[in-house]
């Protein structure tokens, strides 16, 4: 079975399990997703037998740390040192993915939003200009931001698994936020502050929009072709 549809399945079996086992087995399953240089096919396929497990002994009455101990987070290390590694070329399409979805989306949306306003508006320029070199060096920066970002949040998640004493809700919030916050804000003064050097370009708003629809049809392809998030 492929691991898309052992996450449909799981999804599903995981209502069988009941409030306590839930929460614990939840937990158990996001911190060994939480490690994207796995496998994901070995991955969903041991959350699939752990899942199974853990029903079989809930009908005897059973919880999950009389199962897997209560070390929850020592067995789930256990379990992913086993886990292989995802192939480079996998790793490596999804890197493509994200990047022709994200550019595609940015794209069009920018595309379309500035022809708008130029049009019936009269707010902006006819035409996107910018300087080549500081416009690639800008968005370079970041998606390495972005990168950064993404693992900020997922060692945040994996550090707020197995407490005893969980964290309130606001302040969880807050903690959030001052990521996203941050993450926003150096992103703005990279586009602010990064100087102008290269050749200078001048393109229609709705070229950018059509060039940035081919690259995330690209993407719908890709995503088809490899089933990357489907």
């Amino acid at each position: 079975m492929h691991a898309k549809e052992l996450v449909k399945l799981n999804n599903k079996k995981r209502e069988q399990l009941n409030k306590k086992n839930l929460a614990d087995y939840e937990e158990m399953l996001t911190y060994i997703r939480g490690n994207f240089n796995k496998s994901e096919q070995q991955t969903e396929e041991i959350l699939m037998e752990l899942l199974d497990h853990l029903l079989d002994a809930q009908g005897e009455g059973k919880t999950a740390k009389e199962v897997f101990g209560n070390d929850l987070k020592s067995y789930c290390d256990e379990l992913i040192m086993e886990i292989p590694k995802e192939k480079k070329s996998i790793n490596f399409i999804f890197i493509i993915y994200l990047v022709l979805n994200l550019i595609g989306l940015i794209g069009m949306f920018l595309g379309v939003s500035n022809f708008i306003l130029y049009k019936f508006a009269g707010i902006g320029a006819k035409e996107l200009q910018f300087p080549l070199g500081s416009g690639i060096l800008t968005i370079i920066i970041d998606f390495l931001l972005l990168a950064a970002f993404v693992y900020l949040v997922i060692l945040w998640i994996n550090g707020s698994l197995f407490k005893i004493n969980k964290s309130k809700r606001w302040i969880e919030f807050l903690q959030i936020w001052l990521m996203s916050t941050a993450f926003i804000g150096l992103t703005i003064a990279v586009l602010h502050f990064m100087p102008a050097f290269g050749k200078s370009l001048s393109i229609p708003h709705l070229v950018i929009a059509a060039c940035a629809a081919i690259l995330y049809l690209a993407s719908i392809i890709l995503n088809k072709k490899y089933r990357i998030t489907k």
